[in-house]
C-alpha cells in the first residue's frame, strides 16, 4: 500500500492511498490556509477507515512544492519522518503547473520504483521565504 499526499493547495490537503496502481480511497479536507494543520488527523483517518496499519504502507508519495512555504514544509517533514519510521521509500514530487493527483500518482509510482530507503525529500518552495520585515 503506498499513501499519497498533497499539501501544496492553498485551501486543500488531498490524501491517497494506492495499490498497485489503484486508487483504493481518498479523502480531502478543505479549509482556511492551516490546512497543513490537517495533514496527520486526515492521514490517521485515511488508514484507519481502510483498516491499514502504518506498517502495512510500502512508500510515500508527496508533492514537495511548488506551493505555500508552511504547507510544503510540513508535508515533506511528514514524508520524511514516516518514511525513517517505518523504513520505507518516500518521493517528492515538484509541481510547476497544477496537474490531476492520478497523474501526480502516476509519476510518483514510477519515481518510488527507483527510490532507495534512507533516501529523503527537500522541499521546493515557489520564492524566498518572507518571514521577516524588511530592514530599513
Amino acid at each position: 500500500m503506498i499513501l499519497y499526499f498533497n499539501a501544496t493547495k492553498d485551501k486543500e490537503i488531498s490524501t491517497f492511498l494506492v495499490k498497485g496502481s489503484k486508487i483504493i480511497d481518498r479523502l480531502k479536507q478543505v479549509g482556511d490556509f492551516k490546512v497543513s494543520e490537517y495533514l496527520l488527523p486526515l492521514i490517521d483517518k485515511l488508514l484507519k477507515k481502510n483498516k491499514i496499519e502504518f506498517e502495512d504502507l510500502q512508500g510515500i508519495i508527496t508533492v514537495s512544492g511548488i506551493g505555500p512555504f508552511t504547507s510544503v514544509r510540513i508535508a515533506v517533514a511528514v514524508a520524511n519522518t514516516l518514511s525513517f519510521a517505518l523504513k520505507i521509500p518516500v518521493i517528492g514530487l515538484e509541481n510547476k503547473k497544477p496537474i490531476k493527483e492520478e497523474q501526480n500518482i502516476k509519476a510518483g509510482l514510477l519515481k518510488l520504483k527507483k527510490a532507495k530507503i534512507g533516501s529523503y525529500i527537500k522541499p521546493v518552495y515557489g520564492g524566498e521565504a518572507n518571514i521577516t520585515r524588511p530592514k530599513k
